[in-house]
């Protein structure tokens, strides 16, 4: 089991970054009226997002953010010892995108570097897999990136998507630090649930062809081709006040941790609807749930650190105790027991 708790390892600072360009769910959406529009954006909780232009990366938003965090801590980029670039929409299908980060923020040729596929969960699976690289591998400085620009995966008038995907990019950078509070972490993984959260073709199970680019109206109602993400939202739904919420009380259990010790419990960015009775069956107060999603929507592997450093961008932390917990595409999910004591977290940065 991906059980671990990690000592010694800190995140020190988390940005941000954004593009300029933003969608607003009541009056951008022409293939609805505004009376549905005003009731999605009531359910949803997303009344704006970004989306970024067709010559925008997830890398260059991620880049941003690393920059930003970098030089406003004064790090040295030639002290990062390792760059994970956790996203679903690389640059490339080879070479990972990460060598390219090395590259493209000045980054020592003696940084480990790869990318890791993963969406909704990806920040904690980031977060895992930084702590074992510091704690396992001695290494000192690790930059975990996540972002996805997944509004290109969607079809424009496809309902079931396009008033909830925003795209996004952030840093997280964590250090070896002696005598911090240890990190715990929890992963875990349903394959079973593949076909609630995916792209049916265009890879390399079904290739791309004139039939999988068709767009038509599909049996859910919603409009897109083959080629275009699919989402079975009740599906998710049960996953997430099912599987999700029952592995957070019993990591919580495990770990005789109470409701009001928790600061704050920062969860993916799904849907208002979704992670307020997540909250709520958690017994955790609405005013120790941030949101970031009424403005950027739905960021995937980048919502938690988005959420994160708006938060604290205007809140200083100290001594904070933070449940953090990645939910979604694969099926896959994680919780994480984490303190962000004066974490630097410089405002959400917009990309142009």
């Amino acid at each position: 089991m991906a059980h671990t708790r990690f000592e010694d390892v800190k995140i020190t600072g988390v940005a941000g970054a954004v593009p300029a360009d933003v969608v607003d769910n009541t009056t951008d959406h022409p293939e609805v009226d505004a009376v549905e529009a005003e009731k999605t954006v009531k359910l949803t909780g997303v009344r704006t997002y970004r989306k970024a232009h067709s010559d925008i990366c997830s890398s260059d938003l991620c880049h941003a953010a690393a920059s930003n965090l970098l030089e406003q801590m004064s790090i040295d980029p030639g002290t990062i010892d390792a760059l994970l670039f956790v996203t679903q929409t690389p640059d490339y299908r080879k070479p990972s995108t990460a060598c390219i980060l090395q590259d493209r923020l000045s980054c020592s040729t003696d940084t480990l570097a790869y990318d890791i596929n993963l969406g909704c969960s990806g920040y904690v699976y980031g977060l895992y897999t930084a702590c074992s690289l510091i704690r396992g591998g001695g290494l000192q400085r690790v930059l975990v990136l996540c972002g996805d620009t997944q509004t290109k995966l969607c079809h424009a008038e496809d309902k079931n998507v396009n008033f909830l995907l925003g795209d996004g990019g952030s840093a997280t950078l964590l250090e070896a630090c002696d005598g911090t509070s240890p990190i715990t972490i929890l992963l875990k993984t349903d394959g079973s649930g593949y076909r609630n959260l995916y792209i049916p073709a265009g890879g390399f199970r079904i290739p791309s062809s004139e039939e999988t680019r068709e767009v038509r109206t599909q049996v859910d109602g919603g409009t897109r081709s083959l080629e275009h993400m699919f989402m079975d939202g009740m599906g998710v739904f049960n996953f997430s006040v099912t599987s999700v919420v029952r592995t957070i009380q019993e990591f919580m259990q495990d770990h005789d941790i109470a409701g009001d010790q928790v600061d704050y419990m920062f969860l993916h960015q799904a849907n208002k609807f979704m992670t307020d009775k997540i909250a709520r069956k958690l017994k955790i107060s609405s005013d120790r749930v941030p949101y970031s999603m009424d403005r950027y929507g739905n960021t995937s592997s980048a919502s938690i650190p988005i959420t994160m450093a708006h938060h604290f961008s205007t809140v200083a932390s100290s001594s904070d105790r933070c449940i953090l917990s990645g939910f979604g595409v694969g099926l896959s999910w994680g919780v994480a027991d984490i303190s962000l004591t004066s974490v630097f977290c410089p405002p959400i940065l917009e990309y142009r």
